[in-house]
Parts: C-alpha cells; structure tokens; sequence
C-alpha cells in the first residue's frame, strides 16, 4: 500500500495488536531462546523461566521515547544481538552456543507452528469487515512480522501489518500511530485501536485521537470483553464504550 490516495479512499480502520491480541508464540521471547539453543544441542538443559527475568530490558519498546533509523532486517537483529547474548551468558550457555542460537533466532522465533491464533480472533477480523472497516495490524515487533501473519492464514481479514521495525518507533509513542493512520488512510474519528497492554495500545492510540478497546484474550478470566464482542460492539454503535 503506498501513501497516497484520494480522499475517497480513506475510512474506517479497526488497529489491532497483534502479539497477546490475535496470537501468541509458545514461551514468547523466552521459549524463542530456548528453542534456538535446543536447535543448536539438543541436551543442553535450558528453561525459559531462567531467561525471562534477564530479557526485562534491551528491546527496543523497552524505550518508547526512543526513534531509531530504519534500516534492514538484519540490523534490527543485530541490534537485538547483545540483549539475547547476555541473556545467554548469564543462564551459563557458552559463547559458543549463544553465537550460534542467536544466529537462529530469527528463523526460529518466527516460526509459524510455534505460534497459535488466539481463539475468536479470525472471526472477529471477519466480522469486523462485514461491519465495514479495514483491519490493520500495529505491533512493536521485528522486521519479519508481516511475513507471520500471512503464515498464520490471516492474509484475507487484514490488510496491513505494520511493525515499528518498519517505523522506527515503538508504542506508545505517537509517531507509530501516526505512521499508521496516514498508510492506512484512516478516518481517526470513525477508527479504533485493539489491544491486550493498557499503555502500549490503549493509551498510546487515545493520545493521538483514536478510540480504543482493551481486550486480554490471553487470560480469559478478566473482566474486558472478548474479540468477537468487542468488535460487534464498534460495529453496531460505533462510539466509546
């Protein structure tokens, strides 16, 4: 999609998360080290709950505030690199091993059987295009995120995935969503956000005009509504709720 268009062609936009709020990997980044080091020695004992507490920060939407320049795909991992090698090092995984896990994480974190669709979410995406809005990812993810959704069979109820790795900025900051909003031609007043984190998602979209709805369909016991409820109620009343 380019960003141009007549006016004609802008209208009504449903942004959705997408990591927590259509999918989810096994493990998350945790599982995906692992899985790279278990692809490298098998018999290397290595759990995720010892690499979870190290990979608190170093991610690029650790520091929101932050905009970086947008290059390739493989400069977003390499500036990745020493998080996940120090998080290796410090679990007690050789060098060795951590070089060559962390040239598979890549590959492996987005490996489609690793990650699962969150139940409701394909119908919702559907629905919400019966209801006549276009749906459009926005993630803090890395390069490769688009490549997944298609993957995962979400291709025909979304028509944008946009990853801060192709901004340079992550959410909340206002500068995704703006991005955003002009790719895909969004009337911000008639447009929503929907995602699981209240300040990455929710508060981030609000700040630059959009509506916004907070769902966790993760854990199923909270209170918020689920995927397909929430957006049959944008559809039928088109107004914060």
């Amino acid at each position: 999609m380019d960003e141009g268009g007549s006016p004609a062609e802008w209208g009504a936009v449903l942004f959705w998360d997408f990591d927590g709020t259509l999918a989810v990997r096994e493990g998350r980044w945790s599982g995906a080290l692992v899985d790279a080091v278990r692809r490298v020695d098998p018999h290397i004992l290595l759990h995720a709950d010892q690499l979870r507490p190290l990979l608190q920060n170093g991610f690029p939407w650790h520091q929101p505030d932050v905009v970086v320049e947008v290059t390739t795909s493989a400069a977003w991992w390499a500036r990745l690199r020493p998080v996940v090698m120090n998080a290796y090092l410090a679990a007690g995984i050789t060098q060795q091993v951590a070089n060559a896990a962390a040239d598979l994480l890549p590959a492996t974190y987005y490996r489609p059987d690793a990650w699962c669709v969150l139940p409701d979410a394909a119908s919702a995406l559907e629905r919400a295009q019966r209801g006549g809005y276009r749906n459009v990812i926005v993630s803090n993810h890395a390069p490769e995120l688009p490549e997944l959704v298609r993957d995962l069979g979400l291709s025909r109820p979304v028509e944008l995935s946009i990853t801060s790795a192709a901004i340079g900025a992550e959410k909340p900051n206002p500068l995704i969503f703006r991005r955003a909003i002009d790719l895909a031609r969004a009337w911000v007043d008639r447009s929503w956000m929907i995602g699981d984190n209240p300040v990455a998602d929710i508060a981030g979209a609000e700040a630059v005009g959009l509506r916004a709805a907070l769902v966790t369909p993760t854990r199923p016991e909270s209170a918020t509504r689920g995927l397909l409820t929430t957006v049959e109620l944008i559809v039928a009343s088109n107004r914060h709720f």
